[in-house]
């Protein structure tokens, strides 16, 4: 996965939690990273003078992850060592008379800042971060995080900061003097602990329970021993989806670039996505729901490139008011279910198949559910009482 990020949004603190919690990761910048820092090195033993071969980050990160911050201050011959781990997942050496093909099964984690500081939307991606589509085609999933202005986050990230440098060392000085002396009066921190308990119990509130480093990288080592397999009977059903999404991926619709068109590479991405997937479940066999979900995915990948208003509430825009490409989402997904209904020349269609549908194309039953409701109350179609059909009512 890549990521294009503004200035000041955190990617390095997400960089290095990341590889911090992964089994094994590894975090390295692109400034501080060369062409054979990444892949592979000969050295030259002092006593002996015997050559040796040492690996990079990408061989280090084997079986893991490797986070690369700053991807776009690399240098072009340094990032081109990054096109064969990409694609093949080896790294190949043939210097100094040593000839050898290293494994870098690893995943990448990049994350770069757009040319000039600033996000222009009416450039392609390439053109913005300055990297080449070659490279940003080899990436699963790319997603664009914009620094917007919100009141409610700006507060609690300011609050947030503020608390942590106001108490820093507190907490620590506190347990210090608690053991070395039992007899420390309770009465002369009790205004102090009341606000530090105060505060605690509201962020308990507000805040969703947090899982530790631990359970999640022992979580995700149980996962990572699963190789889930497709089944015969989801075969059919991901070659139907990727060519439904090629006929749809129509080059000339898109005026930002390329590298946002279907191709076998993005085939590749959903099985890999739809089996990661299925890992987490700790299953053995891939089901449709991890490929309409890798489908979805995808979508909202190229969403984020393209739809200035793509985020969860972006700009104060319910979920069903949200802007998608030019038009809202209920608009949108009503023509996906209209078209199809004059394609197969039938006012019923199964609600299985319209959820199918509309999550292939990156959107939520939430969002289909209340696209029905809208369209049912100004009369358009209805939903049957057990919510398995839907049918166009004739006007």
């Amino acid at each position: 996965a890549g990521g294009s990020l503004l200035p000041g949004v955190a990617k390095s603190q997400l960089l290095k939690h990341v590889a911090s919690i992964a089994p094994r990761g590894v975090y390295t910048t692109g400034k501080g990273s060369s062409g054979v820092g990444l892949t592979a090195a000969i050295t030259k033993d002092v006593t002996t003078g015997e050559l040796a071969l040492e690996g990079g980050a990408l061989v280090l990160a084997d079986r893991g992850i490797c986070a690369i911050d700053e991807f776009d201050k690399m240098d072009e011959g340094d990032r081109t060592a990054i096109h064969e781990v990409m694609e093949q997942q080896t790294v190949s050496v043939a210097k100094a008379g040593i000839v050898a093909t290293l494994n870098a099964r690893a995943a990448v984690l990049a994350a770069a800042n757009p040319l000039y500081g600033r996000y222009n939307r009416r450039k392609s991606l390439s053109e913005n971060i300055n990297l080449p589509n070659s490279l940003l085609s080899r990436f699963d999933l790319m997603f664009l995080i914009l620094d917007v202005a919100d009141v409610d986050k700006d507060m609690a990230l300011a609050r947030h900061v503020t608390y942590v440098h106001q108490n820093e060392g507190v907490d620590s000085d506190n347990n210090n003097t608690t053991e070395q002396s039992d007899a420390v009066p309770i009465e002369e921190d009790d205004d102090e602990g009341m606000g530090f308990d105060s505060h605690n119990a509201q962020k308990e509130e507000e805040s969703p329970p947090t899982l530790s480093s631990n359970l999640l990288r022992e979580y995700i080592s149980r996962a990572r021993k699963h190789q889930p397999v497709v089944p015969p009977d989801v075969a059919p059903y991901i070659v139907e989806a990727y060519v439904n999404l090629r006929s749809d991926g129509n080059p000339g619709k898109n005026k930002n670039g390329d590298q946002t068109v279907m191709t076998a590479r993005q085939l590749l991405s959903i099985l890999r996505l739809s089996q990661a997937l299925a890992r987490l479940r700790f299953s053995d066999y891939v089901a449709r729901e991890d490929v309409n979900e890798a489908i979805r995915l995808t979508h909202m990948s190229k969403s984020s490139l393209l739809d200035e208003q793509n985020g969860p509430n972006a700009n104060g825009l319910d979920s069903n008011k949200r802007k998608w490409g030019g038009e809202d989402v209920t608009s949108r997904i009503f023509n996906i279910i209209k078209d199809y209904s004059t394609a197969s020349r039938s006012e019923r269609i199964e609600m299985r198949l319209c959820e199918a549908m509309v999550i292939r194309k990156g959107f939520t039953e939430q969002q289909l559910h209340e696209c029905l409701e809208e369209y049912s109350n100004l009369g358009i179609l209805q939903v049957n009482a057990t919510r398995t059909q839907v049918e166009f009512i004739n006007q």
